[in-house]
């Protein structure tokens, strides 16, 4: 979208009209098109985007940038978004420049959605707003990108189960956005992702990285309390349950040694539901009949009739065993 402005005149001949065109109808953009749709490489680097205008007007040209994204819930389904969205992402940016070219960038980030750029030269305004999409990596170059991140050992193994290592939503290109707010291949949550974190899978997987590590110390310390020993199985199992809630282990005075929580019982059929076997509702019951009566209710949510959980423990069952 353009807006020019004309200006005119007439000299003093009867029956004759001169048109003098202002030197800023000659203002118009050379690139991109409008909602022209461009893609974050699959390794995370934003694709080149250039807006050039051309002008007989010379002088310094004020430049402004807006890009938002409204985040609507996918799941992992490859289909088209309902609903309204659950939260907005929003940056902007200006400056002034005597060339009519600029490279879009956000300061070094990686970010997607709805990008409007405006020129202001004199009293007119150059408008151009184009798309920004995704690419997902593969697999592989997924678990080279961990490999690089000391400490991260089974974290593809993470990976691959919150969203088969995928980030975006292939049918719209966009980012996985969860129900419970959770975005992108890690599923970040909380701490609530910023803008960069939802579109990067890189900047998405440093967070997870932060998030892990934080894991990893405080499954150390819960496991090494009162010098006992554990073993890396046992350190594993404990850090994949506090990603996802709770402890794994409890001690066991017996054999004087880290054990599975024993009031706990999975739905084997899922990845991360399970039942307290200290709810006297379920109590004397096996995982086939609490499955049957509760399994209509997974996507409700859990009531006093159907008192399921979201379990760490079994979350950690399902990725690792046992």
């Amino acid at each position: 979208m353009q807006h020019i402005k004309h200006a005119g005149s007439t000299n003093n001949a009867a029956s004759t009209v001169i048109k003098v065109l202002s030197a800023q109808s000659t203002l118009s953009w050379v690139s991109p098109a409008e909602n022209e749709v461009f893609k974050i490489t699959r390794d995370a680097t934003l694709p080149d985007i250039v807006f050039e205008f051309k002008s007989s007007v010379a002088g310094q040209y004020k430049w402004s940038w807006s890009i938002e994204w409204k985040a609507k819930v996918s799941g992992l389904r490859e289909r088209a978004r309902k609903g309204k969205a659950i939260r907005t992402f929003k940056e902007s940016g200006s400056f002034e420049s005597a060339e009519s070219v600029w490279k879009a960038s956000f300061s070094d980030k990686v970010l997607g959605g709805a990008l409007t750029v405006k020129v202001a030269v004199g009293e007119t305004t150059l408008v151009r707003t184009v798309l920004i999409k995704g690419q997902n990596p593969d697999a592989e170059s997924v678990a080279t990108y961990v490999a690089t991140l000391e400490g991260m050992s089974g974290f593809e193994k993470l990976l691959q189960q919150e969203t088969g290592s995928k980030h975006f939503i292939n049918f719209d290109s966009e980012p996985i956005v969860a129900f419970d707010q959770g975005y992108g291949i890690t599923q970040m949550t909380n701490p609530a992702p910023v803008y960069e974190q939802v579109w990067n899978w890189k900047a998405n997987v440093l967070a997870g990285f932060s998030i892990f590590k934080s894991k990893v110390r405080t499954a150390k310390k819960y496991l090494g309390q009162a010098d006992r020993t554990y073993t890396e199985d046992q350190l594993r199992h404990e850090v994949f349950c506090r990603w996802n809630g709770g402890a794994y282990h409890e001690w066991d005075t017996a054999s004087a040694s880290w054990v599975r929580r024993s009031n706990t019982l999975c739905d084997s059929n899922t990845g991360n539901i399970g039942w307290s076997m200290d709810n006297p509702n379920n109590q004397g019951k096996t995982e086939a009949e609490l499955r049957e009566r509760d399994k209509d209710t997974y996507g409700k949510g859990k009531s006093d009739e159907h008192p399921w959980n979201y379990s760490g423990v079994c979350y950690a069952d399902h990725v690792l065993g046992q």
